[in-house]
């Protein structure tokens, strides 16, 4: 690159050109506001170093422009009804233009990276036609077959979609896949006081992740009454009409209609941003608005019911509050059918309505609080977290009203510190967990699966260690080489035994076959050493947690000896 002079005929050094940076995030506007602070965060440690460029679909990002604007330097929206034959007025001639059009615009860039954050397979294709010296996340290779190269991609492919064992953040998911230090990252923190409006969102698009008008209308009666100088925003889209109607009709309300505004298809989404002042705290259910509301610091509750999985979307600020049920099939997935909604009866208003009144009123919520107010009955039933970052940057969910560890956040601890080690090598300081009887028996069972398979992962490392002997001696054998991949084959099929027997350990076992099936190189020493790695990884990861397994029932013994000595029978 050379020198330039400019009009005094003084030379101007060369200007290196900012590498761009694309993110393909075509889900929805929740997932782009959670990408947007997952671009901040690369923002504070890197500055203006990189160009970002957003790549998004424009339904979504056009309401959201300005949120985007503030912190990328370009976004391409993508219209899927002109890429696809979905429409009466699209066919494969203008189709294959839009494409080629679309296709030549994001081309225009100089891509160093191509990071695809979306998980599906419109976006897996769009990668695919994005020119880039590297590509992140799933995408497709020149035969048509899905590729994911980096471990967290790996890791969020097999877990997130797949499971309800994640004990992650997206946003920090988006963190790591993308290579953000978080312990150099600023962490925004809810702003608590004494407020006055109310702002709540009770609805969205899947009827198990909402409760019923009837309980909402508790909420805001119960709320109203206690408050009287307080009033409620109801929030929501044009399609969301209906069920408001439903809600401020009910009788109940007939005496606080002044306090109780409207505000459902009236505001755009910056003038929602806006209207959340510092006069204001929010409740609602896992939505955009909720993501919206952590951007302004407002202290923020959000009920957690139905497929939704509180440790991945609530809402990524220090200080929020999530509610949600013990109930056994809770978290479901998406698909899954449901007569009876119990996770929706197993969370009570009451306890809603304490939360919500300490909240608004300035006050922290705690145990001793919540139990001058409400009975055993009230609290036994459900989960109350507020959210916080560890000394590593990491978000978690930390429990208020229990002292002992249910077996889900007792594993999600574990799988925390072990995913994290095993891929960037970060040590997280963290407490034995305190566990009950049945958590106990549980992770017993575990440790026995986490051991076979451990045994399994060390049979994989020996014989792709065998095969790549034999291919350096100087006279290969062929037909030990085929003994060996057999052996590694066999490997791979008892490991499915593993899975179908110990569920629980989904987590592993979903990760070892993504792992397994996204093998590096071309040819069969490559494919070769990139199996051995992988099998020294899964191996490392079952003895990380088997450890912690080890060490917390040895804690337990240890405290039911203890126990037994101060007060002997």
């Amino acid at each position: 690159m050379s020198a330039v002079k400019n009009s005094t005929d003084i030379e101007v050094p060369p200007q290196e050109v900012k590498k761009t940076i694309a993110l393909v995030q075509i889900l929805r506007l929740g997932d782009i506001i959670q990408t947007v602070q997952m671009a901040q965060g690369l923002r504070y440690v890197h500055g203006e170093k990189y160009r970002l460029l957003l790549i998004a679909r424009k339904q979504f990002a056009t309401p959201l422009k300005k949120i985007i604007d503030s912190v990328f330097d370009e976004c391409i929206t993508v219209d899927l009804n002109d890429l696809t034959l979905s429409s009466q007025t699209t066919n494969l001639e203008n189709t294959l233009t839009n494409i080629e059009a679309l296709r030549s615009k994001i081309n225009l860039n100089n891509i160093e990276v191509c990071i695809n954050l979306s998980y599906s397979k419109s976006a897996n294709y769009l990668m695919s036609l994005i020119n880039a010296q590297h590509k992140i996340g799933p995408h497709y290779d020149t035969n048509a077959n899905i590729v994911i190269n980096d471990k967290w991609s790996q890791y969020l492919y097999a877990n997130v979609l797949e499971t309800n064992q994640n004990p992650y953040s997206l946003v920090d998911l988006f963190n790591f896949i993308v290579g953000v230090d978080l312990t150099s990252t600023t962490k925004n923190k809810v702003k608590n006081s004494v407020k006055k409006k109310l702002i709540i969102h009770p609805f969205a698009s899947d009827p198990k992740k909402k409760w019923s008008e009837s309980k909402w209308v508790e909420i805001i009666f119960k709320f109203l009454k206690d408050n009287t100088d307080k009033a409620v925003h109801i929030v929501g889209a044009k399609s969301d009409l209906e069920c408001c109607d439903k809600i401020i009709k009910n009788p109940l309300l007939k005496d606080y209609l002044d306090r109780i505004h409207v505000d459902c298809a009236k505001l755009s989404i910056n003038e929602l941003k806006e209207s959340m002042d510092s006069d204001t705290c929010f409740i609602g259910h896992d939505s955009m608005v909720s993501h919206l509301a952590s951007l302004q610091q407002i202290p923020i509750i959000t009920v957690s019911i139905g497929p939704v999985r509180p440790h991945e979307t609530t809402p990524y600020i220090e200080g929020v509050y999530n509610l949600s049920p013990q109930t056994k099939c809770f978290p479901c997935k998406p698909d899954t059918k449901c007569d009876f909604y119990q996770c929706h009866a197993d969370i009570p208003f009451q306890t809603i309505n304490e939360v919500l009144n300490l909240v608004a009123n300035g006050k922290e919520v705690t145990e001793e609080a919540l139990k001058e107010k409400l009975s055993h009955f009230h609290l036994n039933s459900i989960n109350i977290r507020k959210s916080e970052f560890n000394e590593s940057g990491v978000y978690i969910l930390k429990s208020i009203t229990k002292d002992e560890s249910n077996y889900l956040d007792t594993t999600a601890s574990f799988y925390r510190l072990a995913w994290a080690y095993l891929f960037n090598g970060i040590e997280v300081k963290q407490d034995l967990p305190i566990i009950s009887d049945k958590t106990h028996q549980q992770i017993m069972t575990d440790m026995k699966g986490l051991h076979q398979f451990y045994e399994l992962c060390e049979f994989g490392k020996k014989y792709s260690r065998y095969i790549l002997e034999e291919i350096s001696s100087k006279t290969p054998d062929i037909q030990k080489i085929k003994s060996f991949s057999n052996k590694v084959d066999e490997v791979d099929k008892l490991s499915d035994l593993i899975a179908q027997t110990y569920p629980q350990l989904t987590p592993v076992t979903n990760f070892a076959k993504i792992s397994k099936a996204n093998l590096h190189g071309d040819n069969l020493v490559k494919l070769t050493e990139s199996s051995f790695y992988a099998f020294n990884d899964l191996s490392n990861l079952c003895s990380i947690i088997y450890d912690l397994c080890e060490k917390t029932l040895t804690s337990k013994q240890k405290e039911k000896t203890n126990l037994s000595t101060i007060n002997p029978r």
